[in-house]
């Protein structure tokens, strides 16, 4: 039994994390049998992140390990059907959402000055008042730093958004026609880009990129199709939104 670990998320919705959708969606393909469990503090994970999960005495993070995991192990290669060039293209795919999309997400939560109080209540919204502010100020200082350093946060925030839409637009020229990126049928490929989507769309905080990924027939129609099949709570509330 494997045991998954990720923040308060109400059962068949996607997570705050796009990381975190990624993996639970992942988890559903594999087809193994997955026990749920809350994690409050990321701490607990063996690269003190989430998501995570325990394969017996095994704890495991980072989900391109997790994938590698379930691969060694268990023999499940949600990439195997696609050729050694898909693969590689699909594995450029997911870097580029996960480590360029993912940072203007974030920018968008913890950075931009009118969305933090958003944010903090969100976050930090259960604990008492003279604790809230201390520990809210301190993680949004250590996220800014995280954020300079990986180079979104030296961006304005319409150059943020600027290239936002553009990977955005790169992202439907890759789906094309297809129902899923480079294959017929969902891979980690989707569960990694499909994290940040539905994370543009269902953002607490306003942004014009959830306009954008709606603005492409194609990225809309893929992610109403992921949210179907995973993430039943997620199609309800696009559905309602739009």
């Amino acid at each position: 039994m494997i045991t998954f670990f990720q923040p308060p998320t109400p059962p068949a919705d996607a997570n705050l994390s796009p990381f975190c959708t990624k993996l639970d969606m992942i988890l559903q393909l594999s087809g193994l049998d997955i026990e749920h469990q809350m994690v409050m503090d990321p701490r607990e994970g063996p690269k003190q992140k989430v998501p995570f999960i325990k394969d017996g005495n095994q704890a495991l993070g980072d989900t391109q390990f997790i994938e590698a995991h379930l691969k060694a192990k268990y023999g499940i290669d949600l990439l195997a059907h696609l050729s050694p060039t898909d693969q590689a293209i699909g594995r450029m795919i997911m870097s580029t959402a996960e480590e360029q999309l993912y940072f203007i997400l974030v920018y968008t939560r913890w950075q931009i000055d009118a969305n933090w109080p958003i944010m903090e209540n969100i976050f930090f919204g259960h604990m008492p008042d003279g604790m809230r502010q201390e520990v809210a100020n301190g993680a949004r200082a250590m996220i800014a730093a995280a954020l300079h350093g990986q180079g979104i946060g030296r961006h304005s925030v319409e150059e943020n958004y600027k290239l936002g839409m553009r990977i955005i637009d790169d992202l439907a020229t890759l789906l094309g026609r297809r129902n899923y990126f480079l294959s017929d049928k969902p891979t980690s490929i989707d569960a990694s880009v499909y994290g940040c989507l539905i994370n543009f769309i269902q953002n607490p905080v306003p942004t014009p990129l959830a306009e954008h990924v709606r603005s492409h027939a194609n990225l809309s129609a893929f992610v109403d199709r992921v949210s179907s099949q995973f993430f039943a709570n997620a199609a309800r509330a696009t559905q309602t939104a739009a």
